[in-house]
């Protein structure tokens, strides 16, 4: 297996593979807005798409109607999921390629456990750290400028994991800070890219859009605020955006990563 290592080639494939997995969660977003429209047969009957239910007709409605919120929470949690995931893989390439590089091309099978288990350790400290300290070591200024997005989102991902959006004083808490030093007026506060497609420099606010003129789609960055006690709600479209935002970080870090590991072996 260690031999048949191909760099970058691999690499290449392992971010190709998160792009495709950020698509696919972005996906399962918009799905939650046609669940949402679907309707039930039938007055007052449970959906018995399987033998033995839990609950009935009133939770069969409510999932339905919080279906959009719903599956854009998985949409998102399933995005840094797949982001913690493949870097890993990619961190696990560069240690392999590392003790390559050291030993002469040659590693013995309780090295690769060896270094399985580093990888496994490292990656504990989260995915700001794993991307922009570990799998790459000294991140260009562009890598960066986008861990402030993934830092966002991962804590917008704690807080709808663990604590079902509802925000509390874990959430808020500044980075570096302990609970102690936390104050009831800090937020938490995220930052992620939205599309800003326009017609004629005029911002396009509603789709399906009628009319011609000269299109344009940029991108500007997009700010979201919340208190201890708020409850956190991502739409579909965030979703979008969201994953928009994560590809273009991926996208620099195979770059960065490339750089570096150059570098290290002398391309």
């Amino acid at each position: 297996m260690i031999r048949d290592l191909q760099y970058p080639e691999d690499a290449r494939r392992t971010i190709d593979s998160l792009l495709s997995s950020l698509e696919y969660d972005a996906a399962l977003a918009v799905l939650g807005v046609s669940v949402g429209k679907l309707t039930l047969e039938g007055d007052g009957i449970p959906d018995f798409s399987t033998e033995i239910r839990l609950g009935g007709h009133v939770e069969d409605q409510a999932v339905r109607r919080d279906a959009p919120g719903l599956l854009a929470r998985f949409s998102l949690i399933s995005m840094v999921a797949h982001v913690e995931r493949h870097v890993q893989l990619l961190l696990l390439q560069r240690r392999v390629l590392e003790e390559i590089q050291t030993t002469g091309n040659k590693m013995k099978p309780e090295a690769m456990w060896t270094i399985l288990q580093r990888v496994h350790s490292e990656s504990r400290g989260g995915p700001v750290k794993l991307c922009s300290e570990l799998t790459v070591e000294n991140p260009s200024k562009e890598l960066a400028s986008r861990m402030k997005w993934l830092g966002g989102i991962v804590r917008v991902r704690n807080c709808l994991a663990h604590r079902l959006g509802k925000v509390e004083v874990e959430d808020v808490k500044p980075p570096g800070k302990s609970l102690k030093e936390t104050k009831d007026t800090d937020t938490l506060k995220v930052v992620w890219l939205r599309p800003k497609p326009t017609i004629d420099g005029k911002e396009i606010e509603s789709f399906p859009h009628k009319g011609g003129g000269y299109f344009q789609c940029g991108f500007v960055e997009y700010e979201r605020e919340w208190r201890i006690g708020d409850q956190i709600e991502i739409t579909s479209m965030e979703c979008q955006a969201i994953g928009i935002s994560l590809s273009l970080l991926s996208v620099q870090l195979l770059a960065d990563f490339e750089a570096e590991m150059n570098s290290l072996l002398n391309l």
